[in-house]
């Protein structure tokens, strides 16, 4: 079935009616909302990523994605293409991974994937926005089955490795056990695996302390960044604040307009559900290769809960650092580093770059 390319969707710029706040949003706000869009745009076309979207006759779904065509190289057979697929984080859209993408510098032959999960981009404006009163919100086993689907309608191969971070690390986790004949190899930064998500963040959003991803008040934004960093509470950082005050105000503005409001609230509290094939407190999947990177200090996805659920433990050889029981994992540990955001400011992105291109680019043969 062939895929349809679609048109990128453009915010509008916001009006601005408080005095001090218009400062802020001028630099934070218009000013990124122009300059911004324009250099997402260009890396997005220096990603060669392209938007499309695809029908699912099964899940009788339309799945959004960004794809890089492979440079066919002489005598490639189509079934071993390498490919990589990349599953983006909570609240994100599949372009946003694009920045990242670029900066790994993969070569042409390799073709490139990057679906967007439901419950996310296209899905919010085309689906949630237009009939809200029909719009059915996923489950873990909606997503598994679609991103499946998705994989074999697109003719994905299986000679494919894959990345993700967060909640796009949990759906790498799963789909690499469901679709092992397609998913050679993966990595998996702070995968949001049910039993490992911070239970102190479980608690408040289910009680309503916590607006994470659910942005009420300029504060809430505030405290969003040092959670997504070491810790609201961490006065060992040299920056209390890992970002700017001028742009703290763009990530509550852009917040307010990605999403109506309660919906990635409602979105987590679905996906927070036990059931009895994600409520697995160990690893189920021991035979998959893998690199699983987990920052020290993650906040969101707990560090601690995270070792015991791939069984890690020291190694006798102090050089060689955590070893998992499951032969075929690699465990490394980002140390003194959030969940975004290192302590010294960095981004995770940034740290884990050479070490994710290395691995990815293993292909068989």
């Amino acid at each position: 079935m062939a895929a349809t390319i679609i048109n990128q969707r453009s915010s509008p710029q916001t009006i601005i009616r408080v005095p001090q706040r218009k400062i802020e949003a001028l630099v934070g706000g218009v000013l990124m909302n122009t300059i911004g869009k324009a250099a997402q745009k260009h890396i997005l076309n220096k990603s060669k990523l392209v938007a499309k979207e695809i029908y699912l006759p099964t899940c009788d779904y339309a799945m959004y994605y960004h794809e890089r065509e492979a440079t066919n190289e002489p005598n490639q057979d189509a079934h071993d293409q390498p490919t990589i697929i990349f599953f983006h984080g909570l609240s994100m859209r599949s372009e946003e991974l694009a920045g990242f993408i670029k900066s790994l510098d993969i070569p042409p032959h390799i073709r490139i994937l990057c679906p967007e999960q439901m419950g996310h981009g296209r899905d919010i404006d085309n689906r949630l926005r237009t009939d809200p009163d029909n719009y059915t919100m996923p489950t873990h086993q909606r997503m598994l089955e679609s991103t499946s689907e998705f994989l074999d309608v697109v003719k994905c191969s299986s000679n494919t490795n894959a990345f993700g971070i967060s909640l796009g690390g949990a759906v790498c986790y799963y789909i690499q056990h469901h679709r092992p004949d397609i998913i050679q190899h993966a990595i998996l930064v702070s995968p949001a695996i049910l039993c490992c998500v911070d239970k102190d963040l479980v608690n408040g959003i289910r009680d309503g302390t916590s607006n994470f991803c659910c942005l009420k008040s300029r504060q809430d934004a505030k405290l969003l960044m040092r959670d997504l960093s070491t810790g609201r509470d961490d006065d060992t950082r040299k920056k209390k604040d890992p970002v700017p005050k001028f742009f703290l105000e763009t990530v509550y503005r852009e917040a307010r307009k990605k999403s109506p409001e309660g919906h990635f609230r409602e979105l987590l509290l679905h996906l927070l559900e036990p059931t009895e094939e994600y409520a697995a407190a160990k690893d189920v999947d021991t035979e998959s290769h893998r690199l699983v990177i987990w920052p020290e200090k993650d906040r969101i996805i707990n560090y601690e809960e995270g070792k015991q659920f791939f069984e890690v433990t020291p190694s006798d050889n102090k050089d060689e650092g955590l070893v998992s029981k499951s032969a075929n994992t690699e465990f490394e540990c980002v140390a003194d580093c959030g969940h975004v955001f290192h302590s010294d400011g960095r981004g995770i992105f940034d740290i884990i770059r050479l070490r994710v291109k290395e691995y990815l680019l293993n292909f068989k043969g």
